[in-house]
């Protein structure tokens, strides 16, 4: 669903939490080795500046999520680094998804304790939603054999 949402905004970005980097979300400072000059590099929400940012594997990146506080937020990601200062516009929505603890939702917990996510970072977001399964063997049986067989030109 985040690449099918990402693939349709006229300024979508795709990117995976457990292979993206604080930089790679915001901005980096990257020095031309030809010239010996820095420069500004930019992630995926300023790259997505006036679009969709789509994290996918949310809860793998527990270390990046200070990095999107201020983006989320302010709408800019600031950065000053290596003598470059600068503040670049981050004005895209954010879709985010993310497993639980564990791997299954306990009711008895709160959003926060479930996803292990701040409060603060929780309150940037518009919107939650959280999808329960409902494990049911036969269903879930009946299901996956449709899709093998839409897959294998059975269907």
């Amino acid at each position: 669903l985040l690449q099918a949402a990402s693939a349709i905004s006229p300024r979508g970005i795709y990117v995976c939490g457990n292979a993206t980097t604080k930089a790679g979300l915001t901005v980096a400072v990257v020095k031309d080795s030809m010239t010996n000059d820095y420069a500004f590099e930019a992630g995926a929400m300023v790259l997505a500046d006036g679009g969709l940012c789509c994290i996918d594997e949310f809860d793998k990146m527990t270390n990046e999520h200070q990095a999107l506080l201020e983006a989320m937020e302010q709408q800019c990601v600031s950065v000053a680094k290596a003598g470059l200062v600068a503040s670049l516009s981050a004005r895209t929505s954010v879709i985010a998804a993310a497993n639980p603890v564990g791997g299954h939702y306990n009711r008895a917990k709160t959003v926060n304790e479930n996803l292990k996510m701040s409060a603060a970072l929780l309150s940037r977001f518009d919107l939650v939603f959280i999808l329960l399964d409902k494990p049911d063997e036969l269903l879930d049986k009946q299901v996956s054999e449709h899709i093998m067989s839409l897959h294998s030109g059975g269907g």
